[in-house]
């Protein structure tokens, strides 16, 4: 993103730095393989695009406050009963577009993130350190941290990138 540091409002400063952002999308990759190695017993690496609609579905509170608390609820099922909220989505992946590279590029510039192509990896050797913060940070925080890996866990289910995206309404 090119907007000055300075430029930006508290509330993006806070929520959307690049430093948190990488957090949450460590989280929803690390999640993504998790469900892969329970369900399939093989590692997958989060699609890319699925980075951008996971970061909307956990950095919007009233969205993370609205999923299911298991992902045994198919992510169809949630978009039919959660009409506003698929749309609140889709738009947070066009309105967080430019944060989620800046966290891309800065998770992998700093050994939390590995870009492989047209995937992404939390690097396990980051979970020391991203655990330690979680500890020191507030509820708020460690919702989001959370809800970041159940929501990866959750796209896994959901289906290929194409068809997640096709179902939230998401222009590729």
């Amino acid at each position: 993103m090119t907007t000055d540091w300075q430029a930006r409002t508290i509330e993006q400063r806070n929520l959307l730095n690049p430093a948190f952002c990488a957090v949450v999308l460590w989280q929803v990759a690390r999640g993504y393989r998790a469900e892969a190695e329970t369900v399939a017993g093989a590692t997958a690496a989060l699609p890319v695009e699925l980075a951008f609609v996971g970061a909307s579905f956990v950095l919007r509170g009233q969205t993370r406050s609205q999923l299911p608390g298991t992902v045994r609820t198919s992510l169809a099922t949630w978009i039919q009963d959660h009409p506003l909220e698929r749309s609140a989505v889709a738009k947070g992946v066009g309105i967080l577009r430019p944060y989620v590279r800046e966290a891309l590029l800065f998770g992998a510039h700093h050994g939390a993130l590995l870009i492989s192509g047209r995937t992404v990896a939390g690097e396990p050797g980051a979970a020391r350190r991203i655990n330690s913060y979680l500890r020191q940070s507030s509820a708020d925080v460690r919702d989001c941290a959370g809800q970041a890996h159940f929501v990866g866990r959750w796209l896994n289910k959901g289906g290929t990138p194409s068809t997640v995206m096709a179902m939230l309404g998401v222009q590729a």
